[in-house]
């Protein structure tokens, strides 16, 4: 009775967290004013392709979508290079003040990203960066990322590093070929963490993605949904939402074991 019990809970639980997806979906197939039908039903009554045919026939989409992937193929990489970098500085760094700089890195973490918005304007202005530049040069680091690397090094024995480093190895040869590949599970959260970043910063994107042929996919569709006729369509906003959220479940699908395992083992030496 007790697994029974379990068992029902579980699936409540997954019910309710389904059911805002489900209507997302299912109303993306009605027409206009289906949705605001009173009250709202679990199926369309009135089922239509015309919000996907609405979408798919933009012209611009194959950009965003090339566009995001390149982003993507960027920043995915470069983040887990860059912060599996720094993780491994704090991890098997002898220096005390290396470690304490540590500390320092943790600020943005504790900071709202609306917050750092300002500065970051102000930084690539005064740089000369717009565009895909600005977008990458200020989402390569990963504050959070710094700190699961750190954490999932640490329960990495020393005497490996060290070994490796009696026998000629430099630093980055220590990290790219011994430490990094032992670290597959944390490398698999990293990028679903760095991929759910690029597919979902949007505000960052925005301000700097002016024009459509850079625009990415979020930032496109997003802008697809601004309509100023007296109808407001909201089959096609939750045709765009429905559009939105297959990346992320693909992309979680994918990864799920290694997000999983990641972030548990970084859990068990801090």
């Amino acid at each position: 009775m007790k697994t029974i019990g379990r068992w029902l809970i579980l699936f409540m639980i997954f019910a309710i967290l389904l059911f805002p997806i489900w209507m997302m979906v299912s109303n993306s197939f009605s027409p206009i004013r289906g949705f605001m039908r009173s009250p709202p039903t679990l199926l369309p009554t009135t089922f239509t392709l015309d919000n996907y045919r609405q979408l798919l026939s933009m012209k611009e989409l194959p950009r965003w979508i090339l566009n995001t992937c390149i982003l993507a193929a960027i920043l995915v990489p470069g983040g887990v290079i860059i912060t599996g970098a720094a993780g491994y500085a704090f991890s098997f760094s002898s220096s005390r003040w290396i470690r304490r700089l540590f500390w320092v890195f943790m600020v943005p973490i504790f900071v709202s990203g609306y917050v750092l918005l300002i500065p970051k304007m102000r930084i690539i202005g005064m740089v000369g960066l717009h565009s895909l530049p600005a977008v990458v040069s200020m989402s390569l680091f990963w504050s959070t990322g710094m700190f699961l690397f750190r954490n999932y090094f640490r329960t990495i024995p020393k005497e490996i590093v060290e070994s490796s480093r009696i026998d000629g190895a430099g630093e980055w040869r220590v990290l790219l070929q011994v430490v990094l590949p032992m670290s597959r599970p944390m490398i698999g959260a990293a990028i679903v963490f760095l991929g759910m970043g690029v597919l979902g910063d949007y505000i960052w994107q925005m301000l700097n993605l002016l024009a459509k042929d850079t625009q990415t996919y979020l930032v496109g569709l997003m802008a697809s949904t601004i309509n100023v006729s007296v109808v407001k369509n909201v089959g096609y906003d939750l045709t765009v939402g429905t559009m939105l959220f297959i990346p992320y479940l693909l992309l979680f699908s994918v990864s799920s074991r290694y997000f999983i395992k990641g972030l548990t083992a970084g859990a068990l030496k801090a």
